[in-house]
């Protein structure tokens, strides 16, 4: 069965995500996750978890022939739960999960070869009041297929 590059992506990112671990040098461990449902029911709330949704694209006007380019976005929810029991405060909790990730993100900006790019975008702190607190980590994927074939990196 053929993968959609845009599926190759997020995989891509997902792997990453559960690469930040203290045995590879970060601050932390993380473990990604693609939710099942829009409304993250299937998932609940833990520190270290960073859920991975993937957002609108945008399509630049300028396009080469036979080719088109995408510019998919990604907001990387990082769950940070508050913790009395550590002396270490919630932004600097927040600061360094926004830190790791970026970083890993960056170590790989095509993406296993599928993208042209990967952005970073500004963070955005979050609190629903249900349990999901925490950091959006927000990146722009760059890429570009074949015009009639999503499947066919160009």
């Amino acid at each position: 069965m053929s993968v959609p590059i845009k599926e190759n992506i997020a995989v891509n990112i997902k792997a990453a995500i559960d690469a930040i671990t203290t045995v590879n040098g970060f601050n932390q461990n993380l473990t990604a996750v693609r939710p099942m449902r829009n409304d993250f029911k299937d998932v609940m709330p833990a520190d270290g978890v960073v859920l991975i949704k993937q957002l609108n694209a945008d399509k630049p006007d300028a396009q080469a022939y036979s080719t088109v380019e995408w510019v998919q976005m990604y907001a990387l929810m990082a769950i940070v739960l508050d913790n009395n029991d550590v002396e270490t405060t919630i932004d600097t909790r927040l600061n360094q999960v926004e830190a790791d990730i970026q970083k890993k993100i960056r170590e790989d900006p095509k993406r296993g070869a599928n993208a042209i790019d990967t952005i970073l975008l500004p963070s955005v702190e979050f609190y629903d009041g249900k349990g999901f607190t925490g950091i959006s980590v927000n990146i722009a994927v760059k890429y570009r297929v074949l015009e009639d074939n999503p499947y066919t990196k160009a």
